[in-house]
């Protein structure tokens, strides 16, 4: 059970502490990776966006170069790059050729945020509000023809599901129906569920939004969204029972700010106090955490991207998200390895969180391989 006194302590210990390895991962994994040099380490923790929607497009040209040299780790898809089924089935099997064991990431929730959807021939899902209406076990079958059909799209990193308790009156979870329950038991249940259909097909899940979206008053698409007011350990407790169920290998923060958390004010995407302190340190995480796109507006409109990548690494994240589609940049994967050669030089970052990044984005890939 999650206790303010154990949660400051962490928080405060984690502010102090310098972003490097937690012991979690096995001292040869790092070392390991540590070997390796500055451009591979930084390349397989980018996942970028690109534009276009069509397997010739000019924008994935870039992309597919990156793959192959390994300058980047994945592919993010989002709504613009999903136009036909022809088209992203195309471009995802060009991203493939380039570099089998890529990322290659949608959201593929359902509902409003299903990328691939029934207009292009692929089978409806229903709302998390929705489906959770019908039970789980009707939803069984729905769920593992999703995850089947995903599958053989060609991608493998579901960004979903969502871990956030419903709340009507929320912006970006609630009005849209995207949550499961309102209870953090329910929510787990489903979350569980969800995952292991998707698993089963090899396909990783990221349960988002870390440590709770879903009673915030905002939407982080916009700006800022401070939580400080209206945040609860409750509703950090989906996060916690799919860990305790064995569900939970990858997970998303929010850019979200909770001065109770945090009193400098930094979102939880560049908070070592968060991500550190109180997912690792007080709930015991061992797994991934990956970013949500840092080009939304929380963090666009606030920081550079040199500072918001450099950040996002120190403060814990090992999957980084970009979508690069606002205002793309196609030496956005070089000029990453420079931005984080600074960062090492100036001591705001180690090569040992580089490389735990690394060892934590090698045991995922095993582990989703072991499930499907």
């Amino acid at each position: 059970m999650l206790t303010r006194r154990h949660v400051m302590g962490a928080l405060a210990a984690s502010a102090a502490a310098p972003a490097a390895a937690s012991g979690l991962l096995p001292a040869e994994s790092i070392a390991r990776h540590s070997a390796n040099p500055l451009d591979a380490l930084v390349g397989r923790t980018l996942i970028l966006g690109f534009l276009g929607a069509e397997a010739d497009a000019p924008g994935a040209d870039a992309i597919e170069a990156d793959l192959a040299a390994g300058r980047i780790g994945g592919v993010l898809f989002l709504r613009h790059n999903a136009r036909t089924r022809q088209g992203v089935e195309g471009l995802a099997r060009r991203f493939r050729e380039a570099a089998p064991e890529a990322w290659l990431a949608i959201d593929q929730e359902g509902g409003v945020v299903q990328r691939l959807n029934a207009d292009m021939g692929y089978t409806r899902i229903p709302r998390a509000s929705v489906l959770a209406e019908g039970g789980l076990d009707a939803a069984r079958p729905l769920l593992a023809t999703a995850a089947q059909e995903l599958s053989e799209a060609g991608f493998n990193l579901n960004l979903a599901p969502i871990a956030d308790l419903y709340d009507p009156e929320n912006d970006a979870i609630g009005q849209y129906g995207r949550a499961f329950s309102a209870e953090p038991a329910g929510t787990a249940d489903w979350c569980a569920a969800f995952i292991e259909a998707f698993e089963a097909e090899g396909i990783a899940c990221a349960i988002k939004h870390f440590p709770g979206h879903g009673r915030s008053r905002g939407d982080s698409h916009d700006g800022y969204v401070d939580i400080t007011g209206t945040w609860t350990f409750e509703e950090a407790a989906p996060f916690g029972r799919l860990m305790r169920m064995d569900r939970a290998h990858l997970i998303m923060g929010a850019h979200l700010v909770n001065r109770r958390l945090d009193p400098d004010g930094l979102p939880v995407t560049l908070s070592r106090r968060v991500l550190h302190g109180l997912l690792r340190e007080v709930m015991g995480y061992e797994g991934a955490v990956i970013t949500d796109d840092l080009d939304m507006g929380a963090i666009r409109h606030h920081y550079t991207r040199e500072q918001a990548l450099t950040g996002a690494l120190a403060a814990g994240n090992d999957l980084i998200l970009i979508s690069n589609s606002a205002n793309p940049d196609p030496d956005l994967a070089r000029k990453a390895v420079d931005w984080t050669g600074a960062a090492l030089a100036r001591g705001t970052l180690t090569v040992q969180r580089l490389a735990e990044a690394n060892a934590r984005i090698d045991a995922l890939r095993g582990h989703v391989a072991a499930r499907a």
